[in-house]
């Protein structure tokens, strides 16, 4: 019976390549994982945007239409009603405006995987590997000869030829 090396080898050499690409290929949960964790930081960093939005718009609400909003922040650049008097006191802290911050410029980048031909290369030679322990393996335990060299005497036209060692 013929010994069936090319199957098993070819087996575990597409094995090999499958496990590998669903592992560190382009599609493979590596990628996967690098993507998760870009998409947490730019979702807080969207969460934190929405949120000085909020409180920028609830402060443009205030001032379309809240008077006293808008008699507090006129108070503070200096202008006074006919019926104020402005009284200056030294000495106290001056409460600065509130300065939001937009956030920074967050770029896409690229995740980090295995090429498809490194994948299929590293298969291939995984294959030749198994291929080649199991020929040996074969070899060893005898079910592969290789044929005796033999030694050819020649004769030339009468004359004996002896072979000298």
């Amino acid at each position: 019976m013929k010994r069936l090396r090319l199957l098993p080898a070819l087996f575990a050499g597409v094995l090999f390549y499958v496990i590998l690409s669903v592992i560190a290929g382009r599609d493979g949960l590596w990628v996967r994982n690098q993507l998760r964790e870009q998409k947490r930081v730019l979702s807080s960093h969207a969460a934190d945007i929405e949120k000085t939005h909020g409180e920028l718009v609830l402060e443009k609400t205030a001032l379309e239409k809240d008077p006293d909003v808008i008699r507090a922040y006129a108070r503070k650049l200096g202008y006074v009603n006919s019926d104020e008097k402005l009284v200056k006191i030294i000495g106290l802290p001056v409460r600065e405006n509130r300065v939001y911050d937009a956030g920074t410029v967050m770029k896409h980048s690229g995740a980090e995987y295995l090429n498809e031909g490194v994948c299929k290369l590293l298969g291939l030679i995984i294959g030749f590997l198994v291929y080649a322990v199991l020929f040996l393996a074969d070899f060893s335990r005898g079910y592969i000869t290789f044929p005796a060299k033999t030694k050819k005497v020649r004769l030339s036209e009468g004359t004996v030829v002896y072979d000298l060692q």
